[in-house]
């Protein structure tokens, strides 16, 4: 048995070995890291982008106070009140056909690729008759991205993450 310890033939292989399978490790470990990367990228610029065309179906409103001199959305009242007045859109529905998503998950190779849920809007109106240019039209969402991993044999839990997103509406006069 002393023999077979003190024999040093063969140890450069085993050597190799680990390095090669430490290697890939930390190969297989950085794809999943660019993976979820990129995945959660993409649903950001697409939040983004919906939230965007909210933001853009909301130019009515947003004009109508632009013509006396605001950049609100507000309207004047049958009382000669001015109201508030703005719509959240279908941010959802806008989501859904750009990642085709089914009920809030992608699904790709017949496996749950990621899962949206938690969908907030808030659309926050610039201030009326405001005497600053600082305040302006702006639409927020926010999502939780659940996403599987494929690295750990199941034995990780999902990556989940709150995305947010905004965008506004600044008048160029």
């Amino acid at each position: 048995m002393n023999r077979i310890m003190k024999d040093r033939n063969g140890n450069a292989a085993l050597f190799a070995i680990i390095i090669i399978l430490c290697l890939m490790l930390m190969f297989t470990v950085i794809s999943e890291y660019l993976r979820l990367q990129i995945i959660a990228s993409g649903v950001r610029d697409a939040l983004q982008s919906s939230v965007i065309a909210v933001a853009t179906e909301n130019y009515d409103e947003v004009y109508n106070g632009l013509r006396e001199g605001y950049s609100g959305g507000y309207q004047l009242s049958e009382t000669d009140q001015w109201e508030e007045q703005v719509d959240s859109g279908a941010v959802l529905m806008k989501l859904s056909d750009k990642l085709g998503l089914i009920e809030g998950t992608k699904y790709a190779g017949g496996y749950m690729e990621y899962q949206l849920s938690d969908l907030d809007i808030q659309i926050n109106n610039a201030t009326f008759a405001t005497s600053d240019n600082d305040s302006r039209f702006e639409a927020e969402a926010w999502v939780t991205l659940t996403v599987p991993l494929s690295f750990g044999w199941d034995h990780l839990p999902p990556m989940e993450i709150r995305l947010k997103v905004d965008a506004g509406y600044s008048p160029k006069f």
